[in-house]
């Protein structure tokens, strides 16, 4: 039952999200804000029932000190309401140092059990995830933001009757909880089905109407420099130190007025561009590819 209320959570907020990022490449903080905290109490319940999915033994109160570190990653991309995951400050270290210390507590008084590592794993993710976003292998902040609080509403891999389709080994299961938790199969999925759709969705756009390229047919198409502006696309091409050059992954620029303007004085009135993917919509569908499918690299094992 928690299973089913925690993807109806994710499923419904994810949506309204996709339909944002959709229409405006933002999604306002309060979703992400309301999913943290309906996983956080969903978290509580679980902990505070005998048949928890979490293992927890009969004295489960030290095990509440694990909220120590889950609010503080909770907490930190959202000081000040901003809409960007924050850099490191003072604040963030101090941040950092309480939930340090609320975890080191927590193996403290329980040791390094299963359940200890199991509920460790929620702060940690949501601690990668946002290096992922430092490192800019999360580009958006929205992203980052669903990733940390999807790991608090999937702090395990959700049961819902025979599903997912791949059936996960007894002898295993325990291992892949650990070692690549379900926020981490989420993002693994939408990875995927980003690049092989929308890389199979620009190639033959481009070649119904005959631009050809490699590789950028794959990962961009052409726009007339006008429309560009209005538009959730990066140019591709740029002049640097006075040479034409074609950029595959743009980075985000301040100024691509002042670009698209340099691009106009060579006499260029059409070029390559790079779409913005609203990476909700991938996400989405690896919540629903990750529950009724599962976890491929199972197939391997």
């Amino acid at each position: 039952m928690l299973s089913l209320i925690r993807l109806a959570i994710a499923l419904a907020l994810m949506s309204y999200a996709a339909v944002l990022d959709w229409r405006t490449r933002r999604v306002a903080n309060w979703v992400w804000m309301l999913m943290g905290a309906l996983g956080m109490a969903i978290l509580a319940f679980e902990m505070l029932h005998s048949d928890n999915t979490l293992g927890l033994t009969s004295d489960i109160w030290p095990y509440f000190l694990i909220f120590i570190p889950i609010l503080v990653m909770f907490i930190e991309p959202f000081r000040e309401w901003g809409y960007e995951v924050r850099g490191i400050d003072m604040v963030s270290i101090i941040l950092g140092l309480i939930g340090l210390m609320g975890a080191l507590a927590l193996l403290y008084l329980e040791g390094a059990t299963r359940p200890v590592i199991v509920l460790l794993t929620i702060p940690i993710m949501m601690l990668i995830f946002m290096l992922f976003y430092y490192a800019h292998l999360i580009h958006g902040g929205a992203d980052a933001k669903a990733f940390i609080v999807l790991t608090i509403l999937f702090p395990v891999y959700p049961v819902i009757q025979n599903l997912p389709l791949i059936e996960y080994p007894v002898n295993i299961i325990e291992n892949i909880q650990l070692t690549y938790p379900f926020t981490f199969l989420i993002l693994m999925n939408a990875a995927i089905i980003s690049v092989v759709v929308v890389s199979l969705y620009l190639f033959f756009k481009n070649l119904a109407r005959g631009d050809k390229g490699f590789p950028e047919m794959f990962m961009g198409y052409k726009m007339d420099i006008d429309d560009i502006p209005k538009s959730f696309v990066w140019p591709m091409e740029k002049f640097i130190d006075g040479e034409h050059v074609l950029v595959l992954k743009p980075r985000r620029s301040d100024d691509i007025k002042a670009e698209l303007n340099v691009l106009k004085e060579h006499g260029l009135t059409r070029i390559w561009v790079n779409p913005k993917i609203p990476f909700i919509i991938p996400m989405l569908l690896g919540i629903i590819f990750s529950v009724v499918i599962g976890n491929l690299i199972v197939l391997f094992f």
